[in-house]
C-alpha cells in the first residue's frame, strides 16, 4: 500500500480493523509500536508525521482500551493499548522477552502490568530479594543490559513493584527480602 493510499478515507474502516487485529494479537502493545508494525505490515517503510497523524487516527478511531503510562522524566506518557477493559486490570500471567540475540522493546513500550509478572517471577525464582537487586534482576528478565536508576528500564522495574505491592503480590519478609504473596 502507498502512503497515499494509507491516508485516503476510503480505507479508514479496513485499516481501523487492522489496528484491532494487532491488539488482540499482541496486547499490550504501544502506539509506538502498533503503528510501526501497521505500517510494516503494509509495505510502507518510511514513516513520517503525516502517516504518525494517520495511525493515531486510525486507532483513536478503534475506541479500543487504553492506558497511559509515564516514566519520570517524561514530558508525555505512552499509550499502552488493550485487547479489553478487564485485562489491564491487575498483573498480566504472562511477560514477553526479547528473542535470543534480539533487541529489547524500549521501557516506555512494556506495560508495567506486563513488568510486574516479570517482577513476581524473579522474586520467586530468586526466593527472594533486596529491593535494588529485584529491580536490576527484573530488568535483565526483560532483555535489558544497562540497569542504572536513571535509565527507563530502572524506572519501569521500579514502578512494576510498587504496581505488584500495590496488587498484593509481594511481601517483604523479615530480612527485608522481597518475596510473592503466600512464600514467605
Amino acid at each position: 500500500m502507498s502512503p497515499e493510499t494509507f491516508c485516503d478515507p476510503l480505507y479508514t474502516k479496513a485499516l481501523a480493523e487492522l489496528a484491532v487485529r494487532i491488539v488482540q494479537a499482541e496486547s499490550p502493545i504501544s502506539f509506538e509500536l502498533l503503528s510501526a508494525e501497521m505500517l510494516e505490515m503494509l509495505g510502507i517503510t518510511k514513516s513520517s508525521a503525516k502517516l504518525k497523524a494517520r495511525c493515531d487516527y486510525l486507532i483513536r478511531f478503534t475506541k479500543l482500551p487504553f492506558t497511559t503510562q509515564m516514566l519520570d522524566g517524561e514530558d508525555e506518557g505512552t499509550r499502552i493499548y488493550w485487547a479489553d477493559k478487564e485485562s489491564y486490570i491487575g498483573i498480566l500471567p504472562f511477560y514477553r522477552v526479547p528473542v535470543l540475540g534480539g533487541k529489547p522493546r524500549k521501557a516506555s513500550d512494556i506495560a508495567v502490568q506486563e513488568a510486574a509478572r516479570a517482577v513476581i517471577d524473579t522474586a520467586e525464582a530468586q526466593f527472594g530479594l533486596p529491593r535494588e537487586s529485584l529491580i536490576t534482576e527484573t530488568a535483565k528478565a526483560l532483555g535489558f543490559t544497562r540497569t542504572a536508576s536513571n535509565t527507563d528500564c530502572y524506572k519501569l522495574c521500579d514502578q512494576a513493584v510498587d504496581y505488584a505491592f500495590r496488587q498484593d503480590a509481594l511481601n517483604v519478609d523479615d530480612n527485608g527480602f522481597i518475596t510473592p504473596s503466600g512464600t514467605n
